[in-house]
């Protein structure tokens, strides 16, 4: 039987660094768009960038000295960073599931029956300086790069026997903003094209990192 999207808030039990971020409107989420599945984090930023490369070419003429150049396109391109910290063994965990729903969301969903899979694409909200524009509260993109890094100078947390979650931990992303519009689109065309298949809303595949 198919199943609904998976949605993991924010960690915000008692004094949790979680509920502080929660109770100041700080949150980044990520939303796979072709399941419906999101996940979010508390938006304690490290770094931020957000480049617009005009895709152009040249055009040359006789008798003339310069080129004329014709642009055909713009690629914005965003790379940021945030730190997930923890602060009890529950929160750690949960944090840790949080993240391996992320890293799912970064493998296509492979349909029964056909060679196609549809795409990783992402809506990114929650921060202010990543909308596409003054009337969206998100943006569309397709992550490039996903790391996150334990920082062991800050120390683990050791529950017990086979644990050990780090103090914090430092998710970075890298991704090319799309036309939300053309996402949308792609991902729609391609589930109702497999209108009928019961799986393309189940979870993710065992063999990718739990999140439960």
């Amino acid at each position: 039987m198919p199943v609904g999207p998976v949605n993991r808030g924010i960690y915000s039990d008692g004094r949790s660094a979680g509920a502080h971020a929660l109770g100041k409107g700080y949150i980044v989420t990520f939303k796979h768009i072709a399941t419906g599945h999101t996940v979010s984090f508390p938006a304690a930023i490290q770094d931020f960038s957000d480049a617009h490369s005009p895709d152009t070419s040249d055009q040359t003429y006789t008798s003339v000295m310069d080129p004329m150049i014709q642009q055909d396109g713009t690629a914005r391109n965003i790379s940021f960073s945030f730190v997930v910290a923890n602060s009890s063994v529950e929160e750690a965990r949960y944090n840790q599931q949080s993240v391996n729903l992320l890293l799912q969301m970064m493998y296509p969903r492979f349909q029964y029956g056909r060679r196609t899979a549809i795409g990783s694409y992402i809506e990114i909200s929650g921060l202010s300086f990543l909308r596409d524009s003054s009337t969206s509260n998100s943006t569309t993109v397709y992550i490039t790069n996903l790391t996150y890094d334990l920082n062991p100078d800050e120390g683990f947390i050791t529950p017990g026997p086979g644990e050990l979650y780090p103090i914090l931990l430092t998710i970075s992303v890298s991704a090319q903003a799309l036309i939300p519009e053309i996402a949308n689109r792609d991902e729609i065309d391609s589930i109702k094209e497999n209108e009928g298949v019961e799986d393309w809303r189940q979870p993710f595949p065992p063999t990718y990192p739990s999140y439960k």
